[in-house]
């Protein structure tokens, strides 16, 4: 069986809850904002529930329609979805699931742009990134006031950590480009060559 993607774990949760047609599926992922996890349309969800339901892990209990609305049908999570979903879950935990960002990228080659042109863009950068990071505070402070106990949270505090942690990362450093600091047009170092030459096995960190 092929391994469930975040979409496919997410749906399964929601499941898990108890039965649902794939447009509520879809709605609660919006009303919960766990569309900022992962890339979420309701066609996306369809495709997640048809696919569980080939495989077995999720099944039909029926159908219904309301009103001039489209037949909608109700799923559940079989046993064979729980523990797919349980061994799933705890991966992503524990294991490695290695990303690149393509903002990554961009670090490792920025020396090549005009130190204007790479502050303005880093400055773009954290604009954004700060407004991400104010709206999830206020959410986090809302939801917690009502009463939602943190270990439901637990996503949503790693995420403004990580967010918190690149604004204070991204302010630093546009404040050396504005200062100068990181010597933006110096020529390459010659001595940095030579001591590369003389060491023949590169390190993994050495461009």
């Amino acid at each position: 069986m092929p391994e469930l993607s975040a979409v496919a774990v997410l749906v399964l949760g929601l499941l898990r809850e108890h039965p649902r047609h794939p447009y509520d599926v879809f709605q609660t992922l919006v009303e919960r904002r766990d569309t900022r996890l992962v890339r979420v349309n309701p066609g996306a969800v369809y495709h997640a529930v048809e696919r569980l339901a080939r495989d077995g892990l999720v099944e039909a209990l029926g159908t219904e329609r309301s009103g001039n609305r489209p037949e909608r049908t109700t799923y559940r999570l079989t046993d064979a979805g729980r523990s797919a979903y349980e061994r799933r879950l705890a991966s992503f935990l524990g294991d490695d699931h290695p990303v690149h960002p393509v903002f990554s990228v961009g670090l490792a080659e920025a020396v090549d742009l005009p130190r204007d042109v790479v502050r303005d863009a880093l400055v773009r950068r954290r604009e954004r990134e700060a407004e991400r990071l104010a709206e999830l505070e206020s959410a986090y402070t809302r939801v917690r006031a009502q009463g939602l106990p943190r270990r439901h949270l637990l996503d949503v505090e790693h995420d403004v950590a990580h967010l918190r942690h690149e604004v204070e990362w991204l302010d630093r450093t546009v404040a050396e480009l504005d200062d100068d600091a990181l010597g933006w047009d110096d020529p390459f170092p010659a001595a940095f060559l030579e001591a590369r030459h003389r060491r023949p096995a590169a390190t993994a960190t050495s461009r």
